[in-house]
């Protein structure tokens, strides 16, 4: 058996997105992959383990009935968005709503716009959809240029907060896309709970948005993958026709519907990140050479002057268990993203940072 023979031939060019670096011992500063910090409540965890009963021998309800209801009733009661249950989609992570998304609308040749630098999963799909890709390139301030508002295609996918810089575009910006782009624009907002800034008001604008959410990041749920999408109600129809029948697990929806209910506590507890967000930028802007772009997400976007200096910086705090995240990639080379971690991570990153910096800079 010749297997290359056998499999689909875009996956004889594809690559695979890679996670990030996780190393199993322990001693880790693990700043390089967006996770929050802060384990759930306790309240939280109570509610998973009570919820490993008997019941987990039978399947969880596909349709979610009771999550998309919180949602909307609670979780984004303040949001002035849409409120009709079926107009929620609850997915296993908000990167299988992504994929659920080019199940519904992409064919082979279909044109896909998305922007650089950006979340990579975007291309990684695309490629495998076999989509033809329209790759926008942002400013070097990573804002839209004007090119955004003449492309077309079937599908245009932005991240607000846009990973790796951190900066959310306005509703301005993306209220224009829609008017402007003949296809569906669906925005990533993973990182809009430690933003002041959303687009779920425009979904009572403009038929043509979806957009999604995930409870991995503020929610600190990660390894139960679970999220959520917004759209109009007959594109969340064609989405809950094309995902797998029990596509999110029981203890996932149990956990998420305990997050909403303690909402308000996460919310009080995440503010330590938006502190301990502007206290890293101030330290680390003290330094020449060194400067911190404007972040709305859990993470900040260092960048060197001299870039030349900046793998310096990785392999160092690696030397010394911090892992950062680097990428080397074109127009990203001298920078470096770092999540924000608890104050004692944070203080151990800016002590081992001036040590290096001491060195370099």
């Amino acid at each position: 058996m010749e297997l290359n023979k056998l499999i689909r031939e875009i996956l004889r060019k594809y690559s695979a997105y890679e996670p990030v670096e996780k190393p199993g011992d322990d001693g880790w500063v693990r700043l390089n992959s967006n996770e929050n910090p802060f384990p759930p409540l306790q309240e939280i965890l109570i509610d998973i383990k009570n919820a490993v009963d008997e019941n987990i021998r039978l399947y969880p309800d596909p349709t979610s009935f009771e999550l998309r209801k919180e949602i909307l009733n609670v979780l984004l009661r303040d949001k002035d968005t849409l409120t009709n249950r079926n107009s929620v989609f609850i997915g296993n992570g908000s990167d299988e709503i992504l994929d659920v998304i080019f199940k519904v609308f992409i064919d082979p040749g279909d044109e896909v716009v998305i922007f650089y630098p950006s979340y990579g999963l975007y291309k990684v799909l695309s490629t495998l959809y076999n989509a033809k890709i329209n790759e926008i390139q942002l400013n070097d301030d990573f804002s839209l240029p004007e090119s955004a508002y003449l492309a077309k295609g079937k599908l245009m996918i932005i991240n607000s907060p846009n990973d790796p810089n951190g900066k959310s575009f306005g509703n301005a910006t993306l209220l224009k896309l829609c008017g402007s782009f003949p296809g569906i624009v669906v925005v990533d907002e993973a990182y809009a709970d430690f933003s002041n800034q959303t687009c779920l008001p425009l979904l009572k604008k403009v038929k043509n948005l979806i957009v999604y959410r995930s409870f991995s990041k503020s929610f600190s749920l990660a390894s139960l993958r679970m999220g959520f999408a917004l759209a109009d109600s007959e594109i969340i129809k064609e989405m809950n026709r094309v995902k797998l029948p029990y596509n999110t697990n029981y203890i996932g929806q149990v956990a998420a519907l305990s997050c909403i209910r303690h909402n308000k506590r996460i919310i009080e507890q995440n503010k330590k990140i938006l502190e301990e967000r502007k206290r890293l930028t101030e330290e680390l802007n003290k330094y020449n050479g060194v400067s911190v772009l404007p972040s709305d997400a859990n993470f900040i976007f260092i960048k060197f002057e001299d870039k030349s200096k900046t793998l310096k910086f990785v392999w160092d705090l690696k030397e010394m268990k911090i892992l950062t995240r680097h990428f080397s990639k074109p127009r990203l080379y001298n920078y470096i993203r770092v999540t924000i971690g608890t104050e004692e991570d944070n203080n151990k990153f800016l002590s081992i940072f001036k040590t290096i910096a001491n060195k370099y800079l």
